[in-house]
């Protein structure tokens, strides 16, 4: 498809990094991100108006936006894409959801015969990953513990493997592995959100939802005292 040439926006909360990036005519314009503690609920709107405020754009100005929809953190992502459809709704603009693991790997320089793997930290000693050969899906998102997470990419073959992601540091990588924890590869940031975004159609505003992987806490089950 052609890619997106008007002004974009783009968002993304599923970590403590918040993040917006400008686009226009598919050429970064500005952008802005700030660590948080409380999930992006004070911070976010303030952020953005004021990068808007910096460069004199209208959110009228902005036809399509695109959103981190995870996974990553459960109340970083419904903050954002929540933020993001009301804006969208309010003005008219298109939308598209790009996923937090996507982000990780986008512009990875990788050998044909290499696998890619995105690893996301899920906190409590847990991770959020997928695979890529080709830039072809191997796996689709997974949750798992860190501790499992070597055998899980043994047995993903014999090619070799490109770590992308901080949840690389929380395992003991297999033998000969090239890791990548740099930024914009170490979590998702809005300025890779905005590049993916360009490339892709729109989503329908009203059925996008944020991709857990996980169950949120309050529905898991509690174990028993023995």
């Amino acid at each position: 498809m052609t890619p997106f040439a008007g002004k974009l926006g783009a968002i993304d909360t599923s970590t403590a990094l918040g993040s917006i990036a400008l686009y226009d005519g598919g050429e970064l314009v500005a952008s802005e991100e700030q660590s948080v503690l409380n999930a992006h609920g004070e911070s976010l709107l303030p952020m953005v108006s004021a990068l808007f405020t910096r460069i004199g754009w209208r959110a009228t100005d902005v036809r399509r936006w695109g959103v981190g929809i995870g996974p990553g953190s459960f109340t970083g992502l419904r903050i954002g894409l929540g933020t993001v459809k009301g804006i969208v709704l309010a003005t008219g603009a298109e939308l598209v959801g790009v996923t937090s693991l996507d982000a990780l790997v986008e512009g990875v320089a990788a050998d044909e015969g290499e696998t890619v793997v995105a690893l996301l930290s899920a906190m409590k000693g847990e991770l959020f990953v997928q695979a890529w050969n080709a830039g072809i899906a191997a796996t689709e998102a997974l949750h798992m513990k860190a501790g499992v997470t070597a055998e899980w990419l043994r047995g993903l073959g014999s090619r070799p493997l490109v770590l992308v992601g901080e949840g690389a540091l929380e395992i003991e990588p297999p033998a000969g592995s090239r890791i990548i924890t740099t930024a914009p590869h170490d979590v998702p940031h809005a300025t890779t959100i905005g590049r993916i975004a360009l490339g892709h159609a729109a989503d329908d505003v009203r059925d996008l939802e944020p991709l857990y992987v996980r169950p949120p806490e309050i529905t898991r089950p509690r174990v028993q005292a023995p």
